[in-house]
């Protein structure tokens, strides 16, 4: 059984993301800048030379994209026994795919992610290139609401290198029907899948659906989309048209359809406007903007739409948001020491008094090692600021002699051993060994002390001359009677 790396590069790993079929997506820390990132590998076996072109390829456009709503990555490279890596800053939330499993969005929130979208992918189209698998699994959504395009890994312009055998290399659900026929890439299939995941985003499903992949395809390249009852006519209408089967049918580019969607959506008509007011004004992004539901309810966060230079004005509920006077903030961590960034800018370590606050700075970020990269944004009211770091998971590793023993953690078996133990960062966790034969063994683990390498078991042993002794009594039971 192989075991998870301990570094990558210069980079520590503190624990696993996600596993997939295709590879594996580990947090990781920089030793050197002391931040939070996620670092990707490919699967054993599936290193080829073209894995680490394309790694290279999606660092190239990362660095020319430069866009607050796509994904930063920071480096690639290939270690040694386990091929190709990419290093991308770590998001703190999940994709698009795994909201979307608890249901549909609200309106207004689809709205925003989708503009959101919108902005990096218009920005992507502005450097000749085009993603080929925009779907919601290559969206992610921190927990302050920024949504991050990803994944370039096959995303291409007229200059790339590239060369494949397959007629598209996204995915099939959201292949436009003329990249099924046999056409090359554009903007257009690129809005294509944008659309579905609108559509998706609102219903929580898809308008060409099947009970496999070749029905699925069949139904995109020949018959029309189906849209239950329930969505309303002008809706339907919007929909038909950005999934026309004719590439010269649908809309010309994401704003127009993007315009029409808001038209036609349930929205209360000052939220309608504010949409509206930040597609005809568009910027670029530079911090977030704040708008109350009724009720009370959680606020919920807008990212600007990247374009030109002006200042982007919204409206909501009939409040204007503008840039605010400067300030003074307290900072404090639990626990301390951690390095704070306000919009980027190093402010030093906690505890920090008196930080002046300038206009509409309000993206704080605090980074510490061993714990995760946390980042709040600011209220107006802010002023003394009290917040709890959470531990950062790590990795412990089991190696046993003999090898093969159960590993609990807390009670719960998580494989046998040698194996990469991940421990989750919070609380006191107990790591117990099993193996028939073999004396039980237990320890408390803790973070920065390695087990014994390897934990030596010991066998169970029965009573010098058991059997023997059992013999001689039953003897000397017959002749004492």
């Amino acid at each position: 059984m192989s075991l998870d790396p301990s570094t990558i590069g210069r980079y520590k790993i503190l624990g696993t993301l996600g596993s997939g079929a295709m590879g594996t997506v580990y947090l990781a820390e920089d030793p050197l800048l002391k931040r939070g990132l996620a670092i990707k590998v490919v699967r054993e076996g599936m290193g080829d030379a073209g894995i680490l072109q394309r790694f290279k390829r999606e660092a190239e456009i990362s660095a020319r994209l430069n866009h607050p709503n796509a994904i930063t990555v920071f480096d690639v490279g290939e270690e040694k026994d386990l091929g190709p890596f990419l290093v991308m800053e770590y998001v703190e939330g999940g994709s698009l795919a795994a909201l979307l499993k608890r249901g549909p969005l609200m309106a207004p929130d689809a709205v925003d992610l989708l503009l959101q979208a919108a902005g990096a992918l218009e920005a992507v189209h502005d450097l000749g290139i085009l993603h080929r698998d925009i779907k919601p699994e290559n969206f992610m959504v921190s927990k302050e609401g920024r949504l991050k395009l990803m994944d370039f890994g096959i995303a291409r312009g007229d200059e790339a290198g590239f060369t494949t055998t397959a007629a598209f290399l996204g995915t099939p659900s959201y292949a436009a029907p003329e990249l099924l026929a046999g056409a090359k890439a554009t903007e257009a299939t690129d809005r294509w899948a944008f659309t579905l995941t609108a559509y998706e985003l609102l219903t929580g499903g898809l308008p060409f659906a099947g009970d496999s992949v070749g029905v699925v395809l069949y139904r995109i390249a020949h018959e029309a989309p189906v849209f239950p009852e329930t969505l309303e006519p002008a809706l339907v209408a919007v929909f038909k048209r950005a999934l026309d089967k004719d590439p010269e049918a649908r809309y010309p580019d994401l704003r127009s359809f993007l315009t029409d969607l808001l038209t036609t959506l349930p929205l209360e008509e000052p939220v309608r406007q504010a949409f509206l007011a930040q597609m005809a004004n568009p910027v670029r992004a530079t911090g977030t903007l704040r708008l109350e539901r009724p009720g009370g309810r959680r606020p919920w966060v807008r990212w600007a739409w990247a374009g030109g230079a002006a200042t982007a004005v919204l409206l909501a509920w009939g409040l204007l948001f503008r840039s605010g006077p400067s300030r003074t903030l307290s900072i404090e961590s639990r626990p301390s020491g951690a390095e704070a960034f306000l919009d980027g800018t190093p402010l030093g370590r906690t505890p920090l008094r008196q930080v002046v606050v300038k206009g509409k700075a309000d993206r704080l970020r605090l980074e510490k090692t061993d714990f995760l990269p946390m980042e709040y944004r600011l209220l107006p009211g802010d002023r003394d600021l009290s917040l709890r770091l959470a531990p950062a998971p790590f990795e412990a590793k089991v190696i046993t002699d003999p090898p093969g023993a159960e590993v609990l953690l807390d009670g719960e078996s998580k494989g046998t051993s040698p194996l990469a133990l991940q421990v989750p960062g919070e609380g006191l966790h107990v790591v117990r060994l099993k193996l028939d034969g073999y004396q039980p063994w237990s320890t408390t683990l803790e973070r920065h002390k390695a087990l014994p390498d390897p934990v030596r078991l010991q066998k169970v042993h029965t009573r010098k001359g058991g059997e023997e002794g059992k013999f001689k009594k039953f003897i000397r039971g017959i002749f004492t009677k």
